[in-house]
């Protein structure tokens, strides 16, 4: 169902939203006026001038003064009558009686024209009439209309108003059911006494003629008690002046009245002209044709308000008014008599001598002050042109002037060029239901001397526009107009043709117009009011105005006012699909908008995770894109809100909790001994989180944290002789430990305690001795002969070092946990190169064959050979967990001035080719800063110098002096802490540098010739 919305009246940039808002504007302009000669200020008393006056006392009674009639029903009432007994002022008041019958008597005023500006009906009467039977009321005809009770065509009480109560109707008076003036007035029954009635006029009655009616009831019971009847007398008119000046001007048979200028002085008034309207009290002239008579404003503008009229017809005491609303001119030739008028030049050329401003007048009408400021002098020049000498004609206006000057503090302000003051005028609009169907847009009392300069915007709440109007009614000057306009109407506005009030279509004649900023840039939507269908009611509604011509002015000034009728059903809407899940990584997602054809609509988030990656807004039928942001934090649900300025619908966007978000890497890889390790941690604000680790050997070392940070941890050393695994859980995050096997972090471990001992073997006897680190005791095992190759590695994986030697291609393990054994396996030619190649936690058999470069390796998880070619015949083999994947990796060293290292990765099957080393160098590969992966190692003999470097991304180096000539370098992790620390063994001395904490250890173990069992893969 349509529901049409009341007529919103705008005063930009005010609002007044009823349509009384215009006698509401007017009644504080009331309030700004001041009583006095020649200045006027604002006060609460606001001077009058009283436009008519009757008070009964020139005639005799029982006569009525002329123009006033009476009737009468009824056989005993009486016709209203004059009558002494009872006046307000001496000798008469006039009267009617209150019968006890049924009857109707009444009183009708002469015609009498209404000002505009606050014009009030003041009256004083007595009555006593049976209360609530009997009692009068005050009816108005306006223009040609029918009589109606005042309050019902719009006037107001200030003083002395109706009962309350109707007239009691049960006993038939004919104005039984209405409110009137009933019982006593005041006094006493024997002796009533007048009382003071002030009305405000009704809007409709301003700048009209009107009678005034009073009309008396009677029913059939019974009269008052005491002296009955009611008595009218004082009656006036008046209509509100912003100042006068009551001095007379004498106007002389030539040239210029005395005083030349008369000046009223207006002061305090707020805002900006709207409507000025002069009065001349008491104009005489003998030749009136002979007067000119212009008004000039505090800033220089001018009007001539009247020039060669009425001819040489005498005139005596007119009462003359000039205003813009008035429906006639004043005649050339035809006498001139009292009213209203507007300004009248019939001889543009007059002249009109200093101190008078010269040059053109600003304009024809009184419009042309509109926009000025009202405060300060207003100058009245008179001059007589007559040249012929005639001393006969000459006059005066003997009562002064006066000047009403209506202000608005909302009035649009047009410069003679460019943008409008205020620029935008604007109304914000609520409370109305559903979408426009319907626009009606009324500019009111619109003025300007050159109309084809103007162009107006109107622009909806949702940034639809249209042009209203744009370079019509050529150059004729206007002023005072409503310009309506509506599609329904029947005609566009005129080109040239001059503007009057009426309701016209929009209207572009150039539609090239510019409106600068802020007004929205780009063409206009459509050139019709249907434009605006579909848009929301509710809102700012701005008008954009300006003057693209730099000569003329005008204005506004009572603003904008719209009629919109709405529908709440026009621009339903759903959309589709209603909502969409996202993962913790956001993406990417769209929905489609189901709006009728025309009917526009917006789009919006609050949600801050949430972006709109399309059009935010469009008409009829379209699609969102939008992107949604990885998640940090928990679970959420955002919204994208669609709405046509009316109702909304919602898209919801549900995504899972991100917390947290990110680790900063998956994995880490721990040598065998264990360590601690760290993982950062990208998280929302918000989030807080505990790591938890799922293996007991991976212990958590920080506290639950909130938003970014870093989880640390430790990682026990790896007792068993296989690679392991374990997790650590992070919200919905995993992160993964995997450590080596503990055989590989035990080499030259003897009594397994995870720590090298320090041993060696005597070639003279074939003995092995080993200072057991876990009790510092003596161990010896005689196995093997002088020209054997030593091969000590845990080839059982029971976490021990064997002892074992490689001999003329056999070897023999003397295994700590299995015994003996011997395997044929290799060339006498051939290098052993023992290492754990299958990463099951044993040691495989394996040898380099030089002379083709093959590696031959038996795999001890399955007993399987592996040949693998890598080096050159001149390579030293160098083979090691250089990846720290658990697995021995095949490498050669190059030696020479530019010595490379190579290496073939288990665990990628890749080459790391790294130059490192020189001539001289031996070759110690181990783990020196025990990231789980042996390093590129040499030991300078020439300075004593240990020189590493990491196989990782860092690719860390280091080097550390220690040692001289001779010695020969033993490296291995002498106190189980995962590193393998830098030592030196010197004719039976060994010296250790326990790396970390930096200790230096000396032990006296062995004899010159003996050889320190770490060395045993030592090359160069």
């Amino acid at each position: 169902m349509k529901k049409k919305s009341p007529t919103v009246f705008v005063r930009s940039p005010n609002i007044f939203v009823l349509c009384f808002a215009f006698l509401i504007a007017l009644g504080l302009l009331a309030a700004q006026f001041r009583p006095v000669a020649v200045n006027a200020q604002p006060d609460e008393a606001s001077p009058t001038s009283v436009q008519f006056n009757e008070n009964f006392d020139g005639v005799t009674a029982p006569q009525l003064p002329i123009g006033w009639t009476t009737a009468v029903t009824g056989t005993t009432a009486l016709p209203f009558a004059t009558v002494t007994n009872r006046p307000d002022t001496p000798p008469n008041s006039v009267y009617t009686n209150d019968p006890a019958i049924i009857s109707s008597s009444e009183i009708v005023s002469p015609s009498v024209r209404i000002g505009s500006n606050l014009p009030k009906l003041i009256f004083r009467h007595a009555f006593n009439t049976e209360s609530g039977f009997d009692g009068g009321v005050l009816e108005i005809k306006i223009g040609n209309g029918n009589f109606q009770d005042i309050l019902a065509a719009g006037g107001s009480f200030q003083t002395g108003a109706y009962r309350v109560e109707p007239l009691r109707s049960d006993f038939e008076n004919p104005l039984g059911g209405r409110r009137a003036w009933t019982g006593l007035s005041a006094g006493s029954v024997a002796n009533p006494t007048f009382i003071t009635t002030e009305i405000n006029l009704p809007v409709a009655a301003y700048r009209q003629l009107v009678q005034f009616r009073w009309r008396h009831g009677s029913d059939r019971v019974f009269a008052a008690e005491g002296v009955s009847g009611w008595w009218i007398d004082t009656i006036q008119v008046t209509n509100d002046i912003s100042g006068e000046n009551n001095n007379a001007i004498t106007i002389p048979f030539t040239g210029l009245t005395s005083p030349y200028p008369s000046e009223i002085n207006i002061a305090n008034l707020d805002g900006l002209v709207k409507g000025v309207q002069v009065n001349l009290k008491n104009f005489n002239h003998t030749s009136p044709d002979d007067v000119d008579l212009m008004l000039v404003a505090p800033n220089g503008r001018k009007v001539i308000l009247m020039s060669d009229v009425g001819g040489t017809n005498p005139v005596s005491n007119l009462n003359l008014s000039f205003d813009d609303t008035a429906t006639a001119s004043l005649p050339d030739d035809d006498a001139i008599v009292d009213g209203s008028y507007k300004p009248t030049n019939f001889e543009p050329n007059d002249d009109f001598p200093l101190p008078a401003p010269q040059g053109e007048p600003t304009g024809a009408m009184l419009a042309a002050f509109n926009g000025s400021n009202p405060n300060g002098a207003w100058k009245l020049f008179l001059v007589d042109d007559d040249y012929g000498n005639n001393i006969a004609n000459a006059g005066n206006i003997s009562g002064g002037w006066n000047i009403v000057i209506q202000t608005s503090t909302n009035l649009i302000n047009i410069p003679t060029i460019g943008a409008a003051e205020p620029y935008p005028s604007q109304v914000t609009i609520s409370g109305l239901q559903g979408s426009v169907t319907k626009a009606v847009v009324t500019l009111k009392n619109f003025s300007h001397l050159a109309p084809d300069d103007v162009d107006v915007l109107l622009v909806a709440p949702n940034g639809r526009r249209i042009v209203l109007m744009s370079d019509v009614g050529g150059n004729t000057e206007v002023g005072g107009l409503n310009l309506v306009f509506d599609d329904a109407a029947a005609n566009s506005l005129p080109d040239d043709e001059p503007l009057v009030s009426g309701t016209y279509k929009p209207t572009n004649f150039e539609t090239d117009d510019v409106f600068p900023a802020p007004a929205p840039t780009g063409a206009p939507t459509a050139t019709t009011l249907d434009a605006l269908n579909g848009s929301p009611a509710n809102g700012v509604w701005k008008l954009y105005v300006v003057d693209d011509n730099g000569e003329n002015f005008g204005s506004v000034a009572e603003g904008f006012s719209l009629d919109l009728t709405t529908s709440t059903s026009a621009c339903a809407f759903t959309i589709t699909p209603t909502g969409q899940g996202f993962p913790i990584t956001g993406g990417t997602g769209s929905f489609t908008v189901n709006m009728p054809s025309g009917c526009p609509w917006t789009a919006s988030t609050n949600s801050n995770f949430v972006n709109i990656t399309s059009g935010a807004s469009g008409e009829g039928i379209g699609t969102i894109n939008f992107t949604v942001q990885p998640n940090m934090i928990g679970g959420r649900t955002g919204s994208i809100v669609v709405t046509n300025g009316v109702f909304s619908q919602t898209f919801l966007i549900q995504q899972p909790s991100g917390c947290p978000f990110a680790l900063g890497n998956s994995v880490q890889n721990v040598s065998a001994s264990g360590g601690t390790g760290t993982i950062s941690v990208t998280a929302g604000a918000a989030c807080v989180y505990q790591a938890a680790s799922n293996v007991p050997w991976i212990q958590i070392t920080s506290a639950s944290q909130t938003g970014n940070g870093t989880v640390t941890f430790t990682v026990l050393p790896n007792p068993t002789t296989v690679l392991r695994s374990g997790t650590i859980t992070i919200g919905a995050r995993t992160f993964t430990v995997n450590q080596a096997a503990g055989s590989n972090a035990r080499r030259f471990d003897f009594d397994g305690d995870g720590k090298a001992d320090v041993s060696i073997f005597r070639p003279s006897n074939g003995t092995w001795y080993i200072l057991n680190s876990q009790n510092n005791a003596l161990s010896a095992a005689q196995f093997g002969i002088s020209t054997d190759k030593l091969v000590p590695a845990d080839y059982d994986g029971d976490g021990r070092t064997d002892f074992a030697v490689f001999r003329n291609g056999t070897w023999y393990l003397l295994r700590s946990n299995l015994g003996f054994t011997a395997v044929e396996f290799g060339a006498a030619s051939d290098v052993p190169v023992a290492g754990d190649y299958d990463g099951d936690g044993k040691a495989d058999i394996a040898v380099w064959r030089p002379a083709d470069g093959n590696w031959y390796v038996i795999r001890s998880s399955n007993n399987n050979l592996q040949a693998t070619i890598f080096g050159a015949v001149t390579d030293k083999p160098v083979p090691s967990d250089y990846d720290g994947d658990g697995k021995t990796d095949i490498a050669v060293y190059r030696g020479g001035a530019n010595a490379t290292w190579f290496a073939l990765q288990s665990g990628n099957n890749s080459v790391v080719n790294r130059p490192f080393g020189t001539s001289g160098d031996i070759a110690v590969p181990a783990d020196f800063d025990g990231d789980g992966r042996d390093d590129f190692a040499v030991f300078r003999p020439s300075n004593g110098t240990w020189y590493f470097v990491s196989n990782d991304q860092t690719g860390n180096f280091g080097a550390r002096q220690f040692g001289a000539a001779g010695d020969i370098p033993a490296a291995a992790d002498y106190n189980g802490d995962g590193r393998a620390d830098i030592a030196v063994f010197r004719s039976g001395i060994w010296y250790i540098l326990l790396l970390g904490s930096e200790i230096v250890r000396s032990e006296q173990f062995g004899l010159a010739s003996d050889a320190p069992v770490p060395a045993a893969y030592n090359r160069q």
